[in-house]
């Protein structure tokens, strides 16, 4: 019997999502999810993100203060998220830090990522981690800080091959998605061959990160803005192209993700 797909990172809470719920939870059945790390990204959607992981259980709640966010967190921000923890988040995320979007204050990122990492070694729960363009910074906050014992998760890596060893020393966890492979200069290849069995996690970031035509098997209705969503089920994509980049069978990997997933955001 083939193992189950379990999705370590997306945004199943965005209002993009939640209204097209009635067509997208016959396609999860179809591909056999089992369980998906929903993220928040402020105080603004941790409730909804509480709410949908309570009438939905295969839904592992995690909030978070995104690196997009700080510079516009309420000033209790610290404290709603502590509530939220209390209230039942199982996870910490999406945080991190990120010097590609326009605006972006770095120091102001760092203390809030640090806080949380901080919350997160404290009672040794998952967290998972964004990073744009911030390897650096990263890296210098993961070498000088304690870090949980179950480890720390890398949603969607794209930092440099050659840090790989050292992140897997340091107890990371890496994911990745179709929509890493959009274009054919994608360096995602390299880094989804190069993780070690052990550690590779496959996720979708739904809404967001949508893949090519080519790559995925499920589409949505264009968000009233007019740019198109990533469904959730092309996490079936994310598994079969993953297989074919490191040539591996594609029962083997599922076999793989759910040891990984059920070890990392379960045990």
């Amino acid at each position: 019997m083939a193992a189950p797909l379990y999705d370590a990172h997306n945004h199943m809470a965005d209002p993009a999502l939640r209204a097209h719920r009635a067509a997208i939870e016959p396609c999860l059945r179809e591909i056999d999810l089992k369980y998906a790390v929903v993220n928040g990204t402020s105080p603004a959607d941790w409730p909804a993100v509480l709410q949908l992981a309570k009438s939905e259980p295969h839904m592992i709640p995690a909030i978070g203060m995104h690196p997009w966010k700080v510079n516009d967190a309420p000033t209790d921000w610290q404290a709603q998220f502590l509530q939220a923890l209390n209230r039942g988040a199982r996870v910490i995320g999406e945080v991190g830090l990120d010097k590609w979007r326009e605006g972006y204050d770095l120091e102001r990122q760092q203390t809030a990522f640090r806080w949380q990492l901080a919350q997160a070694t404290e009672r040794n729960l998952p967290i998972s981690i964004h990073c744009l363009k911030a390897i650096g910074p990263l890296m210098e906050t993961l070498r000088g800080k304690p870090l949980p014992k179950r480890g720390f998760h890398l949603h969607a890596y794209n930092g440099p091959v050659e840090l790989i060893p050292e992140l897997a020393e340091l107890g990371a966890y890496f994911s990745f998605n179709a929509g890493q492979l959009r274009t054919v200069k994608s360096k995602a290849p390299g880094r989804m061959c190069a993780v070690p069995a052990e550690r590779i996690l496959i996720e979708t970031d739904a809404p967001d990160m949508l893949p090519a035509t080519s790559l995925r098997s499920f589409d949505l209705p264009k968000y009233p803005r007019g740019h198109a969503l990533a469904h959730p089920a092309t996490l079936i994509d994310g598994y079969t192209a993953v297989a074919h980049l490191r040539a591996a069978p594609i029962e083997s990997l599922r076999q793989q993700v759910a040891s990984n997933f059920e070890r990392y955001f379960l045990s």
